[in-house]
Order: C-alpha cells, then structure tokens, then sequence
C-alpha cells in the first residue's frame, strides 16, 4: 500500500497509533479490510463503542463497495447505543450488501422490537433466516422469534423453540451468540415460572468473559434470584412441581455443566459444579468446595464421588478442557489466553491435559474446528 493512501487514512483518525499497526505490512484494501474486520468484530463484542467508530470510519474509507458497507453497518450500532436509530440506512444496506443482509435484517428486526412494532419485527426476523445467514445469525434470528412469541404470551412454544437452538452444534456459532442465547433461555424460563433452572442457567451467562459487559446478564440472574425468594412454600401445590419435573434429563443439564455424561441430582454436589463452573479461571481446592456447601473435605470427596463417579479434581479438570475446547473453536483468543481463562498458567501442563481429553493438541484442534466451520460461513 501506498505511502500516500497510508498518510490519508491516519489523517482522519483520531487514533493514529491504532491505524499505524493496522496498516503494518499490508499489501492491499482487501486484506487491510479483513484485518480491521476481524478487530470491529471483537470490539463489537465487547460493547467497545469508540474502537468501533473508529474501524467503521476506516472501512467507510476502503474503496471497496462491501467494506463501505460493514462500515456502515457498525456507524449505525454505534448510533443506537446511543438512543439513535436509523432503519433507512439498515434498509439500504440489506439491498446491497452481499455478506452482512442477516445481520442487517437482524438490526432492523430489533429497532422495531424496542417500538413495539411485533408484526413487523416478525416479518424481518423471517427474512433474516432465508438471506443465506451463517449459524450465529441464524441463531439470533431464530432467538428473536421465540423473544417475540413470549411477548405475545406463549410462553411454552418460545421454550421449545429455544431448547431446538440449544441443541444445535453451537461450538461453531460465535461465542457472544452462545451466551445471548443462555440468556434468552434464562428468561424464557422465569417466564414458565421454572425459576431454579433459570437462575442455573443465567449463572452461566453472568460467569462468561461478556458477563461484566452487559448488564442484561446480571438482571436475568438478579430476576430469577429475586423471584425464587418471593415464592413462598406454601404457595406451591405440589401438581405445580410435578408439571415441570423432568421425566427424562433436560437439554439444559448440558448448557450447565457443558458435555459431561453424568447426571448429578444430589443439590450439594450440583452447588459444586455450579461454583466449579464460575471459577474455571482460577486455582479451586477440595477444602474451598466442600467449605461452599458445609461439608468436610473427606465427606465432601466421598459424596461427589458417589453423585459423578469422579473426583472432584476431574470433574474440575473436565470442565476446564470442556471450556477450553469451546473457546478453541469459537474464538480467535490466543491458546495462551484460553488457558488463563480455565485456570491454567504452565503450558506443558495444559498441554498435557488437553492431549489427555481429546488426543489432539490445542493447534490442531482449533483447525480442525475451524475447518468444519467454514462452509458454514458466507
């Protein structure tokens, strides 16, 4: 790339820094468009506002037509966070863009959600799913459905709706997807009054790398939380508690505790878990778990034991490469952070356990994941 295209894009940025290393070594528009693509993608995640302007101006620049248009796109989002809203444009770039319709369809469906206008919001969320969506789109557009199902009050057909999501290969949708998800489970739950699974579930949510960015999570949780203390036991007949009783274990036992075969009914060892599950991050020791639920560590080991037909310190171990696997799959996170996120800060060791789990390295998990996801993409 020129020296003089380069000059002309640190000219109208307000981080010159930020574009300085973006434009190191990069041949043309096209591969400076991917780059600063994959970037605004991780910002957006994260509610980054101001880093998402600034990529979207940049892309705005690019003179190639979808790049303009993605620039656009994100220079809308950044408006609504703050209470501005322009569905023309969103409807101009649904007619042009050739890689980001679902996701537009997607945006102007949730304009007319927060107006109230249901049918209409019905009518774009159905367009969104035959606008060639990748699976994350067709995800939220099929969340956006039962979202608005459960306004309209049928509340049963939203869940069922929901559990068909959770049941799809969701390692190869995008994480914030995933999550999103969780949370809309969690609310369609409080809403069938099955609040236990629901504050289970938000739990989830609120535990993720997104949980401290949106707010939404932590209500879900506070919601569920706070209606489960207002119910009283006398209140509840026991044919209440019988109708949501699972007859056969529950697709939201594998959102909870990822892929593990086990079912663990007994409620101090699922308090575990739960705990487990919130601090894969971070050293957890057999006496801080059986001190969570008021047990002697000997007792403790003994009951989770009987429960899981594990140790705690491998059903920890589980959950940890569980997590790491999910986020070698569906996030572009350096192998070096996913192991900080699941508690690990020696390599070899990590390394050891991965091997261990799924007779793969890290490197060459995450291609073979990364390959299978691709014809799924546009």
């Amino acid at each position: 790339m020129s020296k003089e295209t380069e000059s002309s894009f640190l000219i109208a940025s307000s981080l010159p820094a930020l574009y300085q290393h973006l434009l190191s070594g990069v041949a043309n528009y096209q591969e400076l468009g991917n780059r600063i693509l994959h970037r605004i993608k991780a910002a957006h995640a994260f509610r980054r506002v101001e880093q998402v302007r600034e990529l979207a101006r940049i892309l705005t620049n690019i003179p190639i037509k979808e790049y303009q248009l993605i620039g656009q796109y994100y220079l809308v989002w950044c408006k609504c966070r703050e209470l501005e809203y322009h569905p023309d444009i969103l409807e101009r770039i649904v007619e042009q863009t050739r890689t980001y319709k679902a996701k537009a369809l997607i945006s102007r469906a949730a304009l007319d959600v927060y107006q109230g206008n249901i049918e209409r919001a019905f009518y774009f969320y159905g367009e969104a799913l035959t606008a060639n969506p990748t699976i994350s789109d067709l995800i939220k557009a099929s969340t956006g459905i039962a979202t608005l199902k459960t306004i309209e009050g049928f509340n049963a057909s939203a869940l069922k709706e929901l559990e068909k999501l959770i049941a799809l290969p969701l390692r190869y949708a995008e994480p914030l997807t995933y999550f999103e998800l969780i949370n809309s489970y969690a609310v369609t739950l409080i809403d069938n009054n099955r609040l236990s699974e629901a504050e289970n579930v938000s739990l989830l949510a609120v535990s993720s790398p997104f949980g401290r960015f949106y707010p939404e999570l932590q209500e879900t949780l506070l919601e569920a939380r706070s209606r489960r203390k207002k119910r009283s036991p006398v209140s509840i007949s026991l044919p209440q508690e019988q109708e949501h009783e699972p007859t056969t274990r529950e697709p939201v036992n594998n959102i909870i505790q990822f892929p593990i075969d086990e079912t663990v009914p007994e409620p101090r060892v699922q308090i575990a878990i739960n705990f487990m599950n919130v601090n894969l991050q971070r050293r957890v020791s057999l006496s801080e778990l059986a001190a969570v639920v008021n047990l002697s560590p000997a007792y403790f080991s003994y009951l989770f034991k009987t429960e899981t037909g594990v140790a705690p310190s491998e059903y920890l171990i589980r959950l940890r490469m569980e997590k790491a696997s999910q986020l070698l799959a569906t996030s572009l996170l350096r192998i070096k952070e996913i192991m900080a996120m699941v508690g690990y800060n020696n390599k070899s060791n990590f390394c050891r356990q991965f091997k261990r789990y799924f007779d793969l390295n890290a490197s060459a998990y995450r291609k073979r994941a990364f390959a299978r996801h691709l014809p799924l993409k546009f």
